[in-house]
């Protein structure tokens, strides 16, 4: 049987008799039924001589005491020796086989043996004790009234070392060591106070620390459960102040954030943390402050471009495809304060070839994951998630996410969403960016609406929808039972070309007063809201335009000016518009009808 020794134990033993003339003793205690020892108590009454030790009576009503109160087990006597007699002595076994009749509850009674100076190497069942050594021994039952007596291995847990090393490291208290029951039984456990009143409290067995503790961390009356990266690859003595480091950054007052791993903090708020899988960290530093100061960085880049007004901006995009999930991040990137994403679906295996999400996304809600990325990015955006349809939002619910923000980015692919959009972006005064890819990628169309300034969304794909029809290259299948585009096979990169024609004309939108702002303004006095794209040579209607001029190939581009009609409910004449509210954004479908009929309604 090994014998578990806490290094707090050894300490109380160097005080009370390796620093002191032989020969003197006491009690071991510890956890019931376990081969742990946490406690020594002396024994200052007993009768003892430089040759001779013999426990005192009163150290037995104190042993009981222990037991009675705190719950403790005696284990056995530890006393010391003269130098070099480091194996106990015939009175030694005549006290063992009375202790071992006098316990009979006892599987075996320790016998441990101090001895100073220490002499030769230590043994398997010795341990260094300031100058000297202390030697462990088991007696066991034998036949008749003897005991048997037998070296033990002694292993040292180091509590107490590893507390103080990180007490002196993080600037704490004086680590305070006793034992928890934790609902399973006993365990050891260590307690600290951190600068700013931080209490750290370790949980570990007798195996640490070759098994990894519990840390709790608690402030404010908040506790939670420090992660640790317990490696066995770092040295014992290491493990628990360099698993600390990781959350840890000294010095204090310490308070409560969290960042990426083996990063600095970057937030306070437990939401986004969850959201981006940020790691817990305790430290002095103002999270809030260093999260924001990475959109000013980001800022620092579109400097002269773009205004710091836009970290006040928000968007809202639905759809979070290739094209929504591209936009979405390159928005935060520049630093765009605020997002409201809209898309019910999850990510799909398929999806990694064209948008920003990971493989680590796969299963996950697509707004989720896009939020973990844009979070990641910048933890002080501001985000609303709808993992739901546009058509399952409540049209009460949409007017409100678009009254909400600065830019509508309709980028889904379902023709009947995007002409919803148009409503509600128009009605609310709302600048709107209409995006779509053609079949195969090979082109692409960013329009975009300025309520009472340009034709709506509605007007210009009027007049594109007779273009598509007569070219029979543009036009993409739909499946009229989900009203949304099939996905076809495309490259990402002209996904991106687009897409990023799209990101020039959303920033502009988002920060009219900047220079960039002009890229649109300017679009918009010319009356040319509608770009059409190629990623393919001699796409579409462009070789008749082009005609034969160098230099020609993919990449071209063709600004159109859509026509605004007077009948039109969106953007025509005011007395012949439609307030998106009261207009149905589809045609009732059956299930809605059968629904009806179910609740006793009747036939028309």
């Amino acid at each position: 049987m090994d014998v578990y020794l806490g290094d707090w134990v050894l300490g109380v033993l160097q005080t009370e008799l390796g620093d002191r003339p032989p020969e003197r003793g006491g009690a071991l205690l510890g956890p019931p039924g376990r081969p742990l020892l946490t406690r020594f108590e002396p024994d200052a009454e007993a009768l003892s001589s430089p040759a001779s030790y013999a426990p005192s009576r009163a150290l037995s009503e104190r042993v009981k005491e222990l037991e009675r109160c705190e719950g403790l087990e005696f284990k056995g006597i530890a006393h010391s020796h003269p130098r070099s007699l480091c194996a106990p002595s015939r009175q030694d076994e005549r006290e063992l086989a009375s202790g071992l009749l006098l316990n009979g509850h006892l599987p075996c009674y320790l016998a441990p043996i101090v001895t100073v100076p220490a002499q030769l190497a230590l043994e398997g069942h010795e341990l260094a004790l300031g100058r000297g050594k202390i030697s462990f021994f088991t007696a066991y039952r034998d036949a008749g009234a003897q005991a048997r007596i037998v070296p033990t291995r002694v292993r040292l847990v180091p509590l107490e070392r590893d507390l103080a090393r990180l007490a002196s490291e993080l600037g704490g208290s004086r680590p305070e060591i006793f034992l928890s029951d934790a609902g399973t039984g006993p365990l050891l456990a260590g307690r600290l106070v951190l600068a700013g009143g931080l209490e750290i409290l370790l949980l570990a067995s007798e195996l640490y620390p070759l098994i990894p503790p519990l840390v709790l961390a608690t402030s404010d009356g908040h506790s939670e459960q420090v992660p640790l990266a317990f490696l066995a690859a770092t040295p014992q003595e290491d493990r628990l102040l360099e698993a600390m480091r990781r959350s840890f950054i000294p010095p204090g007052p310490y308070r409560r954030a969290f960042g990426p791993p083996s990063g600095r903090a970057l937030t306070r708020d437990p939401k986004v943390a969850a959201l981006a899988g940020f790691e817990v960290r305790y430290s002095a530093e103002d999270a809030e402050a260093a999260g924001s100061s990475l959109g000013e960085a980001r800022l620092a880049r579109g400097s002269g471009l773009v205004t710091a007004a836009l970290r006040g901006r928000s968007a809202l995009v639905c759809g979070c495809g290739s094209v929504g999930s591209y936009l979405a991040e390159q928005l935060v990137r520049t630093g765009l304060g605020g997002l409201a994403l809209v898309d019910p679906e999850d990510v799909e295996d398929v999806n990694l070839s064209r948008t920003v999400y990971e493989a680590e996304d796969v299963g996950r809600s697509k707004v989720e994951a896009l939020a973990r990325r844009l979070v990641r990015v910048d933890p002080a955006s501001r985000l609303e998630l709808h993992p739901k349809a546009l058509e399952a939002l409540h049209p009460s619910e949409l007017d409100r996410a678009v009254r909400a923000c600065d830019l509508v980015v309709a980028a889904t692919d379902d023709p009947a969403a995007q002409r919803t959009l148009n409503r509600f972006a128009y009605a609310r005064g709302k600048p709107a960016l209409f995006v779509g890819l053609y079949a195969g990628a090979q082109g692409g169309e960013v329009l975009f609406t300025l309520p009472e300034r340009t034709p709506c969304y509605l007007c210009a794909t009027r007049a594109r929808h007779a273009v598509e029809a007569t070219a029979g290259e543009v036009s993409e299948a739909v499946d009229y039972g989900t009203h949304r585009l099939a996905g076809e096979s495309a490259l990402g990169a002209d996904v991106q070309h687009v897409s990023s024609a799209a990101l020039k004309l959303a920033l502009a939108l988002l920060a009219p007063g900047s220079r960039l702002g002009g890229f649109a303004e300017e679009a918009a006095a010319n009356g040319e809201t509608y770009l059409t794209l190629s990623t393919v040579p001699r796409y579409w209607f462009y070789p008749r335009i082009f005609g034969d001029t160098p230099g020609q190939g993919a990449y071209q581009s063709v600004w159109l000016t859509p026509t605004r009609l007077a009948d039109c409910p969106v953007c025509g004449d005011r007395e012949g518009r439609e307030d998106p509210l009261e207009t149905p954004l589809r045609a009732p479908r059956e299930e809605a009808f059968q629904a009806f009929l179910g609740e006793g309604g009747t036939h028309p």
